[in-house]
């Protein structure tokens, strides 16, 4: 008796793997590799300044066309010019932004940890009822920060020129 219990259980068990390995081949969806390669491009912070509710959707639009390469503003512009050129796209020179990092006036900050929470990058550290400070090369410039200081102690200021930022100025036209 128990011999056929475990001999009915293996049989449905197999039967539901095969049936279960027979639709994912059959009922596969192919999707664009692009989208998959773009979107580990992207800083991955779901910030969501690209008008997309994240990344992925973010990466899709921009393989379909409808969001410019230039659209996320924390990626800055090597991300704009490496994603231009991923898509063989030319990208628009009114595009030029300057990029910023988030700056806490500190004698201001009350530590209500708000900017800590809102910060997908992890780039604000402190503690509760302590200071906190920015850390500038991890500030992605997204702006989430900002918007969830309640006590107005947390702005943002143009990036320093730092050796790994600095780009040759272009010519002016005459």
């Amino acid at each position: 008796m128990i011999f056929v219990s475990i001999l009915i259980l293996f049989l449905l068990g197999a039967g539901i793997g095969a049936l279960l390995g027979w639709a994912s081949k059959a009922l596969k969806v192919e999707g664009d590799p692009r989208v998959d390669e773009l979107e580990a491009m992207l800083p991955g912070g779901q910030c969501g300044q690209c008008g997309e509710a994240g990344c992925r959707q973010a990466a899709e639009a921009m393989v379909a066309g409808r969001l410019a390469p230039s659209c996320c503003p924390p990626g800055g512009n090597a991300l704009a010019s490496s994603i231009a050129s991923f898509l063989g796209v030319e990208l628009d020179s009114n595009s030029s932004s300057i990029p910023v990092v988030a700056y806490i006036d500190e004698a201001n900050c009350s530590g209500c940890t708000r900017c800590f929470k809102a910060c997908p990058f992890d780039a604000i550290v402190g503690a509760s009822k302590q200071m906190h400070t920015v850390i500038s090369q991890v500030c992605t410039g997204c702006r989430l920060c900002e918007k969830a200081c309640s006590q107005g102690c947390l702005s943002m200021q143009e990036q320093a020129e730092q050796l790994n930022t600095w780009q040759w100025p272009k010519p002016k036209i005459a």
